[in-house]
């Protein structure tokens, strides 16, 4: 079965050899609570913590049941090549009891001691291991460590000024989609682009305005964007989008639209007006045209420079 077809398992509790897949509880809470099921921790909520994986750092919060997965409608996303599209669901009964149950996924749910995962209740810290790479940890615990794990996590991997990605987790995002684009053989696009006179912004209105113009780009051009789009401040007024499953006349379109957007848009300053422009170079994987991501990267990089060299306002892609 494909992990698309999902559906979660249920049976009688029964006794569990080490090497052998975690016997299925039944769901029904009457006879969960005749289970030899752990004691919940009511007092407070519930999170998965990712451990490991491309998301490392970032905690979900348990309320009810939802499935976790990589497609864009599960409750706890995880964009990691080895978890299937509907993994696994995640349920917290009225007792505060947490279950999960896999939902035949192509690489499976395990224990970190390697027994397997059909349907079992949850202990405060276990850890559970989805597919190759990720692991999460169950934690109960209250607003103010929630607050410290997401401040942790916004520190590592957010850009302080504008709130979106910052250059390394960038990067580290795009090398794994490089090497899937590579192997599946679907095409893989980077946008690179920066603001026009940017310097000029600076010195005639102040660091302050130069500041809160760049803040508001993010905000527009992030709403521009699909959901499944990586976005990026890589520089100071440097900025990077990764475009997946698109092909080169699709993203330069997108492009086109971002660099509309941005020229349409008034930006102000102690109530004066302050033009704003970019320029924007695209390249795009497809088969082995690159041999690397750094090649990605230059190719991006060059069709940027030749957009500022030939007018800015611009993109430029291998089309032009």
């Amino acid at each position: 079965m494909n992990d698309d077809q999902a559906h979660a398992k249920s049976g009688s509790p029964a006794e569990r050899e080490p090497d052998q897949t975690v016997l299925m509880e039944c769901p029904v809470p009457a006879l969960r609570a005749a289970s030899a099921a752990p004691e919940p921790a009511r007092s407070r909520p519930a999170f998965f913590i990712v451990l490991s994986g491309p998301a490392i750092g970032k905690t979900f919060r348990l309320d009810g049941a939802t499935v976790v997965g990589r497609g864009a409608d599960c409750g706890i996303c995880l964009d990691d090549e080895g978890v299937s599209r509907e993994h696994a669901r995640v349920e917290m009964d009225a007792q505060g009891q947490v279950w999960i149950a896999d939902l035949d996924s192509t690489n499976g749910t395990f224990f970190l001691d390697g027994r397997r995962i059909g349907h079992q209740a949850l202990r405060d810290g276990d850890k559970i291991r989805l597919g190759p790479e990720t692991v999460l940890k169950l934690s109960f615990h209250d607003g103010l460590e929630e607050d410290f794990y997401r401040h942790q996590y916004d520190s590592a991997t957010k850009d302080a000024l504008t709130g979106i990605y910052n250059k390394r987790y960038f990067l580290d995002q795009l090398k794994g989609d490089f090497a899937h684009a590579r192997r599946h053989g679907s095409p893989l696009s980077l946008i690179a682009f920066d603001l026009d006179h940017f310097k000029q912004i600076n010195d005639v209105h102040g660091h302050p305005a130069g500041d809160a113009i760049l803040r508001e780009l993010a905000e527009i051009v992030g709403r521009a964007l699909r959901a499944e789009d990586w976005f990026a401040r890589v520089g100071g007024e440097e900025f990077a989008i990764i475009e997946r499953a698109a092909d080169e006349q699709q993203v330069r379109a997108m492009a086109e639209r971002i660099r509309r957007t941005v020229e349409a848009h008034r930006f102000t300053w102690d109530g004066r007006a302050v033009p704003v422009t970019i320029s924007l170079g695209v390249a795009t994987l497809w088969g082995a045209n690159f041999r690397s991501v750094e090649a990605l990267v230059r190719a991006a990089d060059e069709f940027l420079y030749r957009a500022k060299q030939t007018g800015r306002n611009r993109v430029v892609t291998a089309l032009d």
